[in-house]
């Protein structure tokens, strides 16, 4: 029985520990480009892409403005 399941369990050490690496190297990555084009964190980037503009910073920060100011204006 310890023949099966310290093989098995070998392999699936091996494989959890690859997937985590793997996963932190892509989220080091997805950081260092989303610090890059000047977004300030994580979450606005995704905002930004789902407003249709995932490169574009300053678009999306001005887009973002304009709606802060219509929502304000509208609460006046």
């Amino acid at each position: 029985m310890i023949r099966r399941t310290l093989p098995g369990l070998a392999v699936f050490a091996l494989v959890a520990g690859l997937s985590g690496m793997l996963v932190g190297h892509f989220w080091n990555r997805y950081s260092q480009q989303t610090s890059e084009l000047g977004f300030d964190g994580i979450y606005e980037r995704y905002l930004a892409s789902q407003a249709g503009f995932a490169d574009d910073v300053r678009g999306y920060r001005a887009a973002r403005a304009t709606e802060i100011q219509h929502a304000s204006a509208m609460e006046e």
